[in-house]
């Protein structure tokens, strides 16, 4: 791997058909020469980490230490530029670019960081052909990038749409690493039901999950989901843990998502501390067998919205006001969604997420969400925690 300082030559390379190129990086060159694009630009978190296996954080959002998100660039022979700041270049160099490209300083805070960045940028770009089309995240490239792009000649194309849909079908990299993902959902959705006491907190039971997560990772962990307690708190769909106290008869609602080497995993259980509301059975009832008629219906080729129509109809008269899953991988949320009107097949290989849900502010609310692989044949569970309320 190369290191070009910011403002030094790139060198001139050339990879056509180098062996040995990893087939995330490979569906990118592939969609680059497809489009007869002269480079992509990468700037999503998602995408930097899919192209490159440079792991972004994600909970502080674009690091103090940075001008601008950091940019994978691949060229349509599958060659990559990383532009990071220095700080960040431990991370870049354990990554799989070819070549990275530092800027910044140490006197943090006595310059501003921007014009290093655009500097950095415009030293990725010196290796690579000027004018032609170059391929773009515009939801996340920044317009001096994007300025710097068309100062060179070139027109920008949106890759937002081919790049979803090429990652929708995973690699065996990405399917080994999404199963250690639901492992870890499955140790922390177990140790939910035990930590889960009356006259403990949302968050002291919550500590007591994150932890399962944080040991297995070795550092702490980034998560997303919900944890809810209470009928008031799961009826309202959404929400992170407090400082509420659980009470004996409280629905949970633990959705965990934690992070693990930049894929997702997500899950979530219903379950009550005691004796459950004959209602809450009922409805817990109806959300499990939905998901059983999902699971049973999973197959290549179905919908995503004929999945999710199969789920709605199995569960009629019960508040359901989100969508029925999702895919998953280096993105919490990747494309497809399962909810009404998205006419996308499903793919032997994807990795999607079930999760019906059914809510009254009277009850409380009840989800349930397993991973799934999409088999030649079906559904294969990757989820291995219990369901019963």
């Amino acid at each position: 791997m190369n290191t070009l300082p910011a403002g030094d030559p790139a060198p001139e390379t050339d990879r056509t058909g180098a062996p040995g190129l990893d087939e995330r990086t490979a569906r990118v060159a592939r969609l680059t020469r497809a489009a007869g694009a002269s480079f992509a630009v990468l700037s999503g978190y998602d995408a930097v980490f899919d192209a490159t296996g440079l792991r972004v954080p994600q909970e502080l959002g674009v690091p103090f230490v940075s001008g601008g998100p950091d940019l994978a660039l691949v060229a349509p022979d599958g060659e990559t530029w990383l532009v990071v700041p220095r700080m960040r270049a431990g991370a870049a160099h354990a990554s799989r670019a070819d070549h990275v490209i530092e800027y910044g300083d140490d006197t943090l805070g006595l310059e501003p960081l921007a014009p290093r960045y655009l500097s950095g940028v415009r030293a990725a770009l010196a290796a690579l052909p000027a004018r032609g089309d170059v391929l773009i995240q515009p939801d996340s490239l920044t317009l001096p990038v994007a300025e710097a792009l068309r100062e060179r000649g070139h027109d920008l194309r949106d890759i937002t749409d081919p790049l979803r849909r090429a990652r929708m079908v995973k690699t065996p990299a990405e399917w080994a690493a999404l199963q250690r993902c639901a492992d870890l959902t499955s140790a922390a959705q177990r140790v939910a039901r035990q930590a889960a006491r009356a006259g403990r907190t949302e968050l002291e039971v919550f500590a007591d999950i994150r932890a399962v997560w944080d040991r297995a990772v070795g550092h702490r962990s980034e998560v997303t989901g919900d944890f809810m307690t209470g009928i008031e708190r799961t009826a309202a769909i959404v929400g992170w843990a407090t400082d509420r106290v659980l009470r004996e008869g409280d629905p949970v609602i633990a959705d965990l998502a934690p992070r693990l080497d930049g894929y997702w995993g997500d899950s979530a259980s219903t379950f009550v501390l005691g004796e459950p509301d004959p209602r809450l059975r009922a409805m817990h009832a109806a959300v499990r067998g939905a998901l059983d008629a999902g699971l049973a219906a999973v197959r290549p080729g179905i919908t995503a919205a004929a999945l999710d129509a199969v789920v709605r109809e199995a569960m009629p008269g019960f508040s359901y006001p989100h969508h029925t899953g999702h895919s998953v991988g280096a993105a919490s949320h990747e494309f497809p969604t399962i909810s009404p009107g998205v006419e996308v097949p499903l793919e032997e290989g994807m990795v999607i997420l079930l999760e019906p849900g059914a809510y009254d502010p009277e009850v409380g609310g009840v989800r349930l969400e397993w991973m799934i692989r999409v088999g030649a044949d079906g559904a294969e569970i990757m989820s291995d925690f219990p369901l019963d309320l």
